[in-house]
């Protein structure tokens, strides 16, 4: 971004002054947001609001912690080695090794456990579901892990109907189960060093207050993918008096909900923290004035978020190119002309897309990976990278959006997706099987609502065919369609 080694702007001066308390930095696509977070430890610690080891940076991927840590390095010099900086995880984890012997004497262990990596997690769970199958009505075994953990958003009408046929109860003896047998094999996963962490604060005063007078100023990064676990850990850490919490982050780009992140947390800051100064950050360093205009339009039709009026400080200059295929393989031969001609230009160039079996099939398919010495990554891959060219495909109903997903957050991520471009924007749509253009499409600017007569023709008969599929298949296998969706009910 062009203000790297700039002056800060006024909006980033207050943000980033040393002084104490509570302070939420709404922080828009490309407006400098970690340069910021930066400037504000190093203005603490110049200051003397809180001695580097009295400082808690924390995060939400280790990728995030490094580059954290090599920036405040350069900033501070040797005296950022002394502050902990880290993701919410490792801190947990490394806090519960510190104060073993009262973790050991509420948790029931006889030894510090051992982490579970991913592999032995999923092997553990899929064991454990693979016996009560039947119990679970069939739902498959990744929807059942996701519903256990809280990762999925159902209806309540659905949740409701998961109750009357026991669904739910069945949920808490596997979550029980599954805690039985970590217990039992000395184990720890991921989400239980947070979790344990929590407790041990709420169950160990002296272990909370001896937190509390260590970290004197905690800064989160990334705020809008805080979970509950993580801004349990927060409240802890932070008492009604005296507290110093810096927190940066933009709901427009929470795209975790499948992990728990709820951008509720930065929307309603003031009420769980009425002291707060709240600053928006809104001048974009990154993308030219098209990009930043289209993008915004798009994202405005979310409700409830943190209004921001972005202004493109690059200027005007850019272009953003919709793309329209009849098919997969015009799509792929679409992209393999924009892929050549930025390549010719000597362009940084990224293609995005949903899902990674759509990476998959553009190696195979279309056979630009070789062309490009390309970045080809899903849109959640791509957050807080840029790139001259981006080149976004797929865009297409059942697609993005995904029919089982929150469409706001659906929106959230094509957003990121867009606001990675700093110079030229394409999208590669595909319009739906009646000829209507996809809804991100349409929602972009592109293609022209179907009349009212004909949407009104085509609901009454899908309303009609999912009627006769209800009647065949049964109260069950109802349940399991609204839960996925129906457009992957066949795999089932």
């Amino acid at each position: 971004m062009s203000n790297v080694n700039g002056a800060l702007n006024e909006q980033q001066l207050r943000a980033a002054g040393g002084e104490g308390g509570v302070m939420l930095v709404v922080a828009g696509a490309g407006t400098g947001k970690t340069r910021t977070l930066v400037e504000k430890v190093g203005a603490i610690v110049r200051q003397g609001t809180a001695a580097p080891e009295n400082i808690l940076v924390l995060t939400f991927s280790r990728k995030a912690a490094e580059e954290l840590r090599e920036r405040v390095r350069a900033a501070l010099g040797a005296s950022a080695d002394a502050i902990p900086m880290g993701t919410f995880h490792s801190f947990c984890l490394g806090a519960l090794r510190e104060a073993a012997d009262d973790y050991l004497g509420w948790s029931g262990r006889d030894r510090f456990p051992a982490v579970m990596d991913d592999a032995a997690r999923a092997g553990l769970l899929g064991e454990l579901v693979a016996g009560r199958r039947e119990r679970f009505l069939g739902i498959p075994d990744d929807v059942v892990l996701s519903l256990m953990e809280g990762t999925r958003r159902v209806d309540p009408r659905i949740a409701a109907r998961l109750d009357a046929l026991g669904v739910s109860a069945e949920l808490e003896r596997l979550r029980a189960e599954f805690d039985e047998r970590k217990l039992a094999a000395g184990l720890l996963d991921f989400e239980d060093m947070i979790g344990h962490f929590s407790r041990l604060l709420r169950e160990r005063p002296a272990v909370r207050r001896r937190m509390i007078d260590r970290y004197r100023y905690i800064l989160v990064d990334e705020f809008q993918d805080t979970a509950p676990g993580n801004f349990e850990v927060i409240e802890l850490l932070c008492p009604d008096v005296g507290r110093n919490l810096f927190a940066v982050g933009d709901d427009a780009q929470s795209i975790y909900g499948f992990r728990g992140a709820r951008p509720g947390y930065l929307v309603e800051m003031r009420r769980h923290f009425p002291e707060a100064a709240v600053v928006t950050l809104e001048r974009n360093y990154r993308s030219r004035a098209e990009i930043v205009r289209r993008s915004d339009r798009f994202i405005a039709r979310n409700r409830g978020g943190v209004r921001k009026h972005l202004t493109a400080v690059r200027g005007a200059g850019g272009a953003v190119v919709p793309v329209p295929a009849g098919s997969i393989r015009e799509e792929c031969a679409r992209l393999s002309q924009i892929v050549e001609r930025e390549r010719a230009a000597g362009a940084t160039i990224a293609v995005l897309y949903r899902n990674n079996w759509q990476g998959e099939a553009v190696r195979r398919e279309c056979r630009v990976a070789d062309a490009a010495g390309v970045s080809l990554m899903t849109m959640h891959a791509s957050k807080g990278l840029e790139f001259d060219a981006v080149i976004v495909i797929g865009v297409a109903d059942g697609i993005i959006p995904d029919p089982a997903a929150d469409i706001e957050e659906e929106r959230r991520l094509l957003y990121v997706a867009l606001t990675r471009a700093r110079d030229r924007l394409y999208v590669i749509h595909r319009a739906n099987a009646d000829g209507s253009p996809a809804r991100f499409a349409r929602e972009l600017g592109w293609g022209k609502r179907r009349g009212p007569v004909a949407w009104l023709r085509d609901a009454i008969a899908s309303a009609r065919a999912a009627r006769g599929r209800r009647r065949e298949a049964g109260s069950d296998r109802t349940v399991r369609s609204e839960i996925r969706g129906d457009a992957q009910c066949e795999s089932w």
